[in-house]
């Protein structure tokens, strides 16, 4: 069985928390989203955004004990069907533009720059300032270039979460987006449920913990939105390596977490 609410959806519904107008070939925004974030407020002035790559849904679901610090930060949990193919750049190109594969232009492994209107592009005309906070060379690095935003693209997940918690703390941005990759390059090496790979989707659930933490200390000021994003699921190919982009639900259904850090009365 597919998850039903589209991944199109999330560019819109960024938007609409954060009081800006959507990229113009956006989707329409998720009720299912925007109605719990906005319950009791007009909108949020902190984004929060981490991508683990490859977490499906049926890894969240069967290692719930360890996404029990997913949760306690983020509750409201969507069910979302991923793009095809369910590879890293059209998913993403997809999530961030809200737009199908056919109208952003990636269809396939490859990472052109996206000319398509993006979260990034809406947030800038607003005013608000982004940070996209990423390893160098992968999909979010590249295809997302040329924006009005600042780029910290640093080696290796390590990097990149050691610079979001120093760009958290001095609380300059509206907007920051986390990449970590480990994950998707381990079940590539191995299988979706090795011990490397495991161990570097506890790494994930660990980092967005601390993130987690670090705007909550340092953003009491703000309503900030926190969501936990993956793109899209793996599944073991006939090599018997971990692998994605096949129309199966292992690789399509994803499973997102989001959650809000309330202003603290008087700041």
């Amino acid at each position: 069985m597919f998850n039903t609410l589209p991944l199109t959806g999330l560019a819109a519904s960024w938007c609409r928390c954060m009081d800006v107008p959507p990229p113009s070939s956006a989707g329409p925004a998720l009720d299912a989203l925007c109605r719990p974030v906005l319950a009791g407020r007009a909108s949020c002035d902190r984004l929060l955004i981490y991508n683990p790559d490859a977490l499906g849904m049926w890894l969240c679901q069967k290692y719930a004990g360890d996404f029990a610090p997913v949760r306690a930060w983020a509750p409201i949990e969507l069910e979302l069907a991923t793009v095809m193919p369910a590879v890293t750049p059209v998913c993403f190109a997809s999530m961030y533009t809200g737009a199908r594969p056919q109208v952003h232009g990636i269809q396939k492994y490859e990472k052109p720059v996206v000319k398509t209107p993006t979260l990034f592009d809406a947030l800038s005309a607003a005013g608000k300032r982004t940070a996209l906070v990423a390893v160098q060379d992968s999909s979010l690095a590249v295809i997302f270039g040329g924006r009005e935003i600042d780029y910290h693209i640093l080696p290796d997940d390590g990097a990149v979460v050691e610079k979001a918690l120093e760009l958290i703390e001095e609380d300059r941005y509206d907007c920051i987006v986390v990449y970590n990759q480990d994950y998707d390059d381990a079940i590539h090496d191995t299988v979706p449920e090795s011990t490397d790979s495991l161990a570097a989707m506890r790494r994930h659930i660990a980092d967005f913990d601390r993130l987690a933490a670090r705007a909550k200390a340092c953003w009491r000021a703000h309503d900030t939105l926190l969501c936990f994003a993956p793109d899209h699921g793996t599944h073991i190919d006939e090599t018997g390596h971990g692998n994605h982009g096949d129309y199966i639900p292992e690789d399509i259904n994803i499973l997102h977490f989001y959650g809000v850090l309330a202003k603290e009365e008087g700041r």
